[in-house]
């Protein structure tokens, strides 16, 4: 592309899919983007399962900013069609299955140990699984395409803002088999989209502020080939093939995710409660999956015959996943949710957390002045206050994974949370403020606020197979007047049909939705 010198309007610290997104955006706008990345595409990323949320987002994002190459994949369907050379994988929705150690999995009539949440009603308004190392290379091919530059293999060292000229002075600095060169830039703004590198953060003085926070966990993971499907459970009533989902094996003391693409490759990952001096945690560092699920027979017999794929070097170890900074947004920084804060992967709430992130600031920078302050004040108010609700839904959740019942009616407040605010979205639009009165994942819903505090109360202590049938019941009363989908009704036996709203089918109230 032709050089348009080293001022821009935004430097992205990041070309992962949500850095690039917002290269994509603001450069179709007409905005002089600079994207810089430490490392090269195509690389391994972890993180790859897509909501209705996430759906609904990205085709509100790529349509009012001119994206049709990101609309395609907003929905399985589409992304087949036009999109056929990248791998992904079918969701249509959330699976669970309970496991005992030392016994093959089995269940019952009542699907007493699983659960299958439907997000939709056919393949072709699936949710997706991306092969984040094709996925994020194309998303930043697009971002390039839109008009912004990339330089990958390219290191942010120093960093001054000019207050009177409201301008970054940045120090770059290109590593070994990088195409461009070291040297100064100028920019408007700074935005970090480095996830957990943090990389703004660190040269801004934005310290953690991450105590708080009650879920603590760690993750081991890869992605492997040779991971047969999950076939024994299949039941009649089941609403769609429980491998065509995110697949959650839930065990007494920690959980296992599978993801599987349709190029062979499934993304696995184990993922355990810890305190910060927990024993064993150097030996979790190391293991595989398959060796971590050993004492559960039908994981292990699924795992032990898989090839590691990618890392090449070994499984992938996250150290403590929850994290959180001090501010959103400073002066001439701001940051993408991902690198703010991060929970845990339970809801798979990080895809879709990360674009509304992308549509927000977007919106902001395009603004005028002075609705760009505004604008970015309420984002800023407004990112603690979604990592706080996510925390306080998944802590809940692993509070009460020993019993199966009790977990199934933690993750119900998800659900009600997730169902409410696809409604907002499918009612208003993306783009409209109207939608995020309630804030992300109704954050700010102060009825679903009470319900789920005095949820969280209740789920601690939870040690004996009656104290969890009562807390299971206690959630059912309590959520009943909000719930139009009979997420706890015991007449549906663990299975939900169809949760999400058909928003690509433009009516909300028609005969897809669910009742």
């Amino acid at each position: 592309m032709t050089d348009r010198g080293n001022d821009f309007d935004a430097v992205i610290a990041g070309s992962g899919y949500s850095g690039s997104m917002l290269a994509a955006v603001l450069a179709r706008q007409g905005r002089r983007v600079l994207v810089i990345d430490r490392d090269q595409h195509p690389r391994f990323a972890i993180g790859e399962s897509t909501t209705p949320i996430a759906d609904f987002l990205l085709d509100g994002l790529a349509s009012r900013w001119g994206l049709p190459e990101l609309q395609f994949m907003a929905d399985y369907g589409r992304w087949k069609r036009n999109l056929p050379h990248l791998p992904c994988g079918l969701k249509r929705g959330f699976s669970y299955y309970r496991h005992f150690a030392g016994q093959r999995f089995w269940d019952d009539a009542q699907h007493s140990n699983s659960l299958l949440v439907a997000a939709s009603s056919a393949d072709k308004w699936s949710d997706t699984h991306w092969y984040r190392s094709s996925v994020d290379h194309y998303i930043a091919g697009v971002a390039v395409q839109a008009g912004s530059e990339l330089r990958e293999k390219t290191e942010l060292q120093g960093a001054v803002f000019d207050e009177e000229r409201q301008q970054w002075r940045l120090s770059l600095h290109a590593m070994a088999g990088a195409d461009a060169s070291s040297g100064i830039c100028h920019a408007r703004w700074l935005i970090d989209a480095s996830g957990s590198g943090e990389v703004v953060s660190k040269l801004v003085g934005n310290p953690r502020n991450d105590e708080w926070m009650q879920t603590r966990t760690e993750a081991v993971w890869g992605h492997y080939a040779n991971v047969p499907g999950f076939h024994g459970p299949a039941a009649v009533d089941d609403p769609f093939a429980g491998d065509d989902s995110a697949q959650h094996h839930v065990l007494s003391d920690r959980w296992c995710w599978m993801l599987r693409m349709e190029n062979g490759v499934t993304s696995v990952g184990v993922v355990r409660p810890v305190e910060d001096e927990c024993s064993g945690r150097e030996s979790f560092r190391k293991s595989e999956p398959a060796e971590l699920v050993a004492d559960y027979p039908s994981l292990s017999e699924m795992l032990n015959a898989a090839t590691r794929v990618a890392p090449a070097t070994g499984p992938g170890y996250s150290g403590r996943l929850s994290r959180c900074r001090n501010s959103g947004c400073g002066p001439g920084w701001i940051l993408l949710p991902s690198s703010f804060g991060f929970v845990d992967p339970l809801h798979s709430t990080g895809i879709a957390h990360s674009i509304s992130g992308v549509m927000r600031v977007a919106e902001a920078l395009l603004s005028e002045p002075e609705d760009c302050r505004s604008l970015l004040d309420c984002y800023a108010r407004d990112l603690p206050q979604e990592i706080r609700w996510i925390d306080q839904l998944v802590s809940c959740c692993y509070r009460s994974m020993r019993y199966f019942d009790s977990f199934t009616a933690s993750c119900s407040l998800y659900f009600l949370a997730a169902i409410g605010f696809e409604r907002s979205l499918a009612a208003s639009g993306a783009a409209e403020s109207t939608a995020w009165q309630a804030g992300f994942l109704q954050c700010h819903d102060q009825d679903l606020q009470t319900i789920a505090a005095e949820v969280s109360a209740r789920s601690l202590g939870l040690c004996s197979v009656s104290a969890a049938a009562a807390f299971a019941e206690f959630v059912r009363q309590k959520i009943s007047s909000l719930d139009k989908v009979g997420l706890l009704d015991p007449g549906h036996g663990n299975r939900l049909w169809h949760t999400a709203t058909p928003w690509q089918s433009g009516a909300i109230d028609s005969d897809e939705c669910a009742e």
